[in-house]
């Protein structure tokens, strides 16, 4: 797999988790389970275009699990989609985001697998309440009665992923400049020689451009108006995905994690 595939294709393994967590907080009870089973084609779409191009071990149990879910949405007792849902979950949390970074020599994992685990948090949240935001404000149109407060907590979730996809940034940053010693005073200089395009892209797109949409959503929906809600989540999965897509690509060029 080409570099370039293998930071797409992990990006859509921890949109698909991310989007999971969504999930999980919303009540199947109140929603009707059309919007799930929409979510679960849309995520089972996208994840499996890419087990098709490079199958992995854990993307390929992902999907089942996925697909198990989705399954489950068609059958009358409740109990099914709520533990499915939250077993899917688990296996995304364990199986893209942990059993990645464990050494050959086994647990435990080192500081900076555990740093890696960290730093991959904020990116899966925001791939996810991103997506699922839209998609949510999309189906308000066919049913407006839906409380505000469901989008409110994606919106929410949003903002606070955007905060700390930034903060962490500073932090791997400063991290490298001050602990890195002249390699990591090179790698960085990178960043306004070689790489600042990609850079400034990484700042404008993914880190204010989100956070400025997040803001935006957030107030909108004091309003509330979810209708134009959901066109500015339209319009954050875009700067979301150019953002994760150029900060990945910063951090397989430079080793410096954005």
């Amino acid at each position: 797999m080409t570099q370039v595939a293998q930071i797409v294709f992990r990006a859509v393994q921890e949109l698909v988790v991310g989007s999971l967590f969504c999930l999980a907080l919303l009540p199947s009870g109140v929603i009707h389970r059309g919007f799930f089973r929409t979510c679960v084609l849309v995520l089972a779409s996208v994840l499996g275009f890419g087990v098709w191009v490079s199958p992995t071990p854990g993307a390929l149990i992902l999907l089942l699990s996925l697909l198990l879910y989705g399954g489950s949405l068609w059958v009358p007792d409740e109990k099914w989609p709520r533990f499915m849902l939250r077993a899917s979950l688990a296996v995304g949390v364990v199986g893209v985001l942990i059993l990645p970074l464990v050494p050959a020599s086994g647990w435990p994992l080192s500081s900076e697998a555990a740093a890696q685990l960290i730093s991959s948090l904020p990116p899966t949240l925001l791939l996810g309440s991103a997506l699922i935001g839209m998609l949510l404000g999309h189906y308000y149109l066919r049913d407006p009665k839906l409380p505000v407060a469901l989008i409110r907590r994606l919106a929410n979730l949003f903002l606070l992923a955007t905060i700390l996809q930034g903060f962490l940034l500073v932090v791997n940053v400063g991290v490298v400049y001050l602990f890195g010693g002249a390699e990591g005073a090179a790698r960085i200089g990178l960043l306004s020689t070689s790489y600042g395009v990609a850079f400034l892209g990484r700042l404008l797109f993914g880190i204010v451009g989100s956070f400025i949409l997040a803001c935006v959503i957030w107030d909108t929906l004091r309003i509330p108006n979810v209708q134009a809600a959901t066109g500015f989540f339209y319009i954050a999965v875009l700067t979301v995905v150019i953002g994760e897509f150029l900060g990945r690509y910063l951090w397989h060029s430079t080793s410096i994690r954005f």
